[in-house]
């Protein structure tokens, strides 16, 4: 019933949007006698309002801007598919549908009236898309800017000046984090988020939305340690262990492994360990290298880091792969994104992981970092007043979208009908019967001239399979992690008469594939009139031919894939080729359907039909899935525990921020009076108990290292020794004290430096979100044991971090005073050395 319901209502949407958008186009076409420099003026005078016919009219001038800029008029489906956007929802639109200029409407609408982001799922895209439209908004009296990885400062702080800007979600956000971390409100880059439009919406808020987006400075832990630990397990003996179906927490806790080796290797599970006779030789190994000074200091917790070395440096030696896991670039490892085929640049294995994969591959091993900054793309989103998106695949995931992020989806209709011919499933009993069956039906299929491409799983199946066709004299092209830089040329090339194309999963998504070729990539020699010539013979041979080398772990991935082929109408065929060793298949129910076959009487080298098979891959992909919803909504749920507290962190040190040097000073000095009661309630234990208990020299200690004299609070505190003793006597004294103290001796700070205060300020908050950060992914990697102990692990993560907040946000007055009294006594000393200096020598 509720499907019912939930199907009704988009079918409503839909004939709203479209019955909106076909008086949006009637209103367009009547606008074609009007001067440009009249429409343009009539678009910036609807700058401030917000009304349905105010966007209706935006977006009719729109679209005859684009037809007079660009050459394109959009059709009725791309003007429902911008309508939907920019009512805060995302538009599935089919693969070749035009998204790219659909975006535009929403985006100039909104750009006029504050500024609008554009989320795209690389760099090229951006930097395509913004030039790409540039006209057209620079028509409508607006700019355009993009963010790019190797942009700098400045440049990126003109990107963000335009009212429209493209990006990726890892520019956006670090740009994000970054702007938290300056010490002048000249070096902030983003000016504020009005409406966010995320292209490829499917890819980034579910495939690319697993793990938060982390800014890391650089940390303080010695590199030797990684190629010493490099050395020792290269001796030691390892052993792949049958599939582990011991419990999590047995799992968590080491458990016993039998297996006639050092390190176990888990290959299901991605993992591997070290038992016991590798820990043996682990102690040995360490006491002689001098890293520990006996067995037993291995154990102790400050010993910690070493475990996390050791653990990473097995894992890279053993369970991540070169050119399928990362691959090794310009003396760099780069991570292989397993979902997309595409790097991920600039992103970095976390625990010591990727140092132990450089220090595997000798590349310069970079230092460790220490979170800065920690936010999930969900909660960063949450920053604009309206999230939109686009994409070809989003209905087969609406629900987590709507679940995990609040956005509603709306199927849009083709252009044109579609003819593709989706041809059944051929199952096969190994992968080598499945590789020799495909190069085989590639050959014929090639011989008709109809143009293939070919999905695969990996970059190592990619390279396997163009082996396999190099062999079979077949020429064709690869596109995965190692062609990165030439993916939207290699992509573009896929529809040519005759061409055969590898590709892994989602790579070159975002550049359109026509038959006969892409008209905005030509060769050299080539001009328009080939590529329509080739065109007609591609068609006639039967359009593109989209060969899945096996079935990925969601259907939505297999959709785009097959996406590929039948774009506006265009004819085409896709066939997916799955063995019953493939990954999915063989985790998930391969070997029980590779017996009832063999009992049918199928041999190892034929090929069958099955509906049963249909049914079980179905099945695979959604219990798969299902996991990796899990994960994203419990990571979602964490980082939303620590959004609360980045809030408050954040406004706080916003407001610091765009203090003036007065009122720095006077913020700094209503910290007097909270710094100096935490302090001596920590160390009186909150007068609590007999006052032999309290730590009074510590409390002296404490105070002199803000460069107070001992001797002042010696009389201070003798005195309600001496009398009738009364702590908020005490307190209000030493308040009183180190007032006066400070009063007396900022000044020639303020001399020297007048935003030293605020300076002090901003980076006393740095440094406890540093380590809030810090305690806080110690919390949350271990608190899934919770459970064990009857505990709800969500429930005793917010109750851990609002403790672990509470301190931070008592801590702040006295990390402040510390910071501005450091500042004091390095000022007062740079003066004592300087005295020093210019008194004349004499003689004795």
């Amino acid at each position: 019933m509720l499907a019912f319901l939930k199907k009704t209502l988009l079918a409503q949407d839909v004939k709203r949007y479209k019955k909106e958008a076909e008086q949006i186009v009637l209103l367009s076409q009547s606008m074609s006698g009007i001067p440009t420099d009249s429409i343009t003026q009539n678009f910036q005078n609807l700058r401030g309002r917000h009304d349905r016919e105010c966007l209706q009219i935006a977006f009719a001038m729109i679209i005859e801007m684009s037809e007079r800029t660009l050459g394109i008029r959009p059709y009725l489906v791309q003007v429902m598919g911008a309508l939907a956007m920019a009512d805060g929802k995302i538009a599935e639109m089919a693969t070749g549908e035009g998204k790219t200029l659909t975006a535009a409407m929403p985006l100039a609408f909104h750009g006029l009236q504050s500024r609008a982001h554009a989320m795209t799922p690389n760099d090229y895209l951006s930097k395509r898309d913004a030039l790409h439209l540039d006209p057209l908004y620079e028509g409508l009296g607006l700019s355009c800017g993009y963010l790019q990885a190797d942009m700098g400062r400045e440049a990126r702080q003109l990107a963000y000046q335009a009212p429209i800007v493209y990006g990726t979600p890892g520019q956006f956000v670090f740009d994000y984090m970054r702007d938290n971390i300056v010490y002048s409100p000249s070096a902030i880059l983003q000016q504020s988020r009005a409406f966010l439009l995320i292209d490829e919406a499917d890819s980034i808020l579910i495939d690319e939305a697993r793990t938060p987006f982390v800014l890391s400075g650089e940390g303080d832990r010695a590199i030797e340690l990684w190629s010493t630990l490099r050395d020792f397990v290269k001796t030691l003996s390892h052993e792949d262990v049958p599939e582990d179906n011991r419990a999590q927490l047995e799992r968590a806790m080491g458990g016993v492994i039998i297996v006639d080796a050092d390190i176990a290797v888990d290959h299901k599970h991605h993992d591997a360990v070290i038992t016991d006779s590798g820990i043996e030789k682990l102690e040995t190994f360490l006491v002689d290298a001098g890293i520990i000074s006996a067995t037993k200091e291995l154990w102790q917790t400050s010993c910690s880091y070493i475990w996390r070395a050791v653990s990473a440096t097995i894992k890279a030696h053993h369970v991540f792969l070169r050119d399928r896991d990362y691959i090794v670039r310009d003396g760099k490892v780069i991570i292989v994104d397993q979902e997309t085929g595409r790097l991920s640049n600039g992103k970095r294995w976390n625990d010591g992981l990727h140092q132990a994969v450089e220090s595997k591959e000798l590349v310069e091993v970079c230092p460790e970092t220490v979170d800065v900054g920690r936010m999930a793309l969900a909660n960063y989103m949450t920053l604009y007043d309206l999230v939109s998106g686009m994409t070809g695949t989003a209905m087969t995931v609406s629900e987590e979208i709507g679940d995990l992020y609040k956005l509603s989806v709306v199927p849009i209709p083709t252009h044109k009908p579609r003819i593709r011919n989706d041809l059944k499933d051929l199952i096969f009993m190994s992968r080598k019967a499945k590789w020799k069956t495909l190069v085989s039906d590639v050959r014929e299929i090639h011989a008709s001239g109809q143009p293939i491409l070919i999905g695969t799983a990996s970059v190592e199946d990619s390279e396997l399979l163009s082996a396999k066709l190099t062999e079979a004299g077949l020429e064709h092209n690869v596109l995965n992690a190692k062609q990165d830089e030439s993916e939207a040329f290699i992509i573009a090339q896929a529809g040519r008469l005759g061409a055969i194309t590898i590709a892994t999963s989602m790579a070159g998504r975002g550049t359109d594939i026509l038959l006969g070729g892409n008209p905005d990539f030509l060769q050299a020699g080539e001009h328009l009139g080939s590529i329509k010539e080739n065109r007609k013979a591609v068609i006639e041979a039967g359009g593109l031919f989209v060969i899945g080398a096996e079935r990925l772990e969601s259907r939505r991935l297999d959709l785009q894939l097959a996406g590929r082929s039948g774009r506006q109408g265009d004819p085409g065929a896709v066939r997916f080729y799955v063995a019953l060793d493939d990954p999915l298949m063989k985790n998930f129910g391969g070997d029980a359907t590779r017996r009832l076959f063999l009992s049918m009487g199928i041999s190892e080298d034929d090929c069958v039909e099955h509906s049963m098979v249909d049914k079980a891959i179905s099945t695979a992909q959604h219990k798969k899935q299902a996991l990796y919803m899990d994960a994203r909504k419990t990571g979602l749920e964490q980082d939303s525990v620590i959004a609360a507290p980045r809030q408050v962190v954040y406004a706080i040190r916003n407001q610091t921020l765009k203090m003036t040097d007065e009122e720095s000073l006077l913020a700094i000095k209503a910290q007097v009076e909270p710094a100096v009661r935490r302090i001596v309630e920590n160390y009186c234990d909150s007068f609590a108990g007999f006052e032999e208990s309290w730590n009074i020299s510590g409390l002296k200690d404490r105070l002199s290292q803000w460069g107070l004299p001992t001797n002042w609070f010696d009389n201070l505190y003798q005195e309600q020794v001496d009398g009738i003793f009364n702590e908020e006597k005490l307190i209000s004294a030493v308040v009183s004290w180190v007032e006066f103290d400070f009063g007396a001796r900022v000044n020639q700070l303020i001399k020297a430096d007048p935003g030293a205060i605020r300076v002090g300020q901003l980076m006393a908050l740095d440094y406890l979100w540093r380590g809030f950060l810090d305690d806080s992914e110690h919390v949350r990697s271990g608190i899934h044991l919770r459970a064990y102990a009857q505990e709800k692990p969500h429930l005793s993560l917010k109750k851990e971090i609002f403790s672990l907040f509470q301190q931070l946000h008592n801590d702040i007055p006295v990390t402040m005073l510390d910071y501005v009294y450091a500042s004091i006594n390095q000022v007062e000393q740079a003066m004592d050395e300087a005295a020093e200096g210019t008194v004349e020598p004499t003689e004795d």
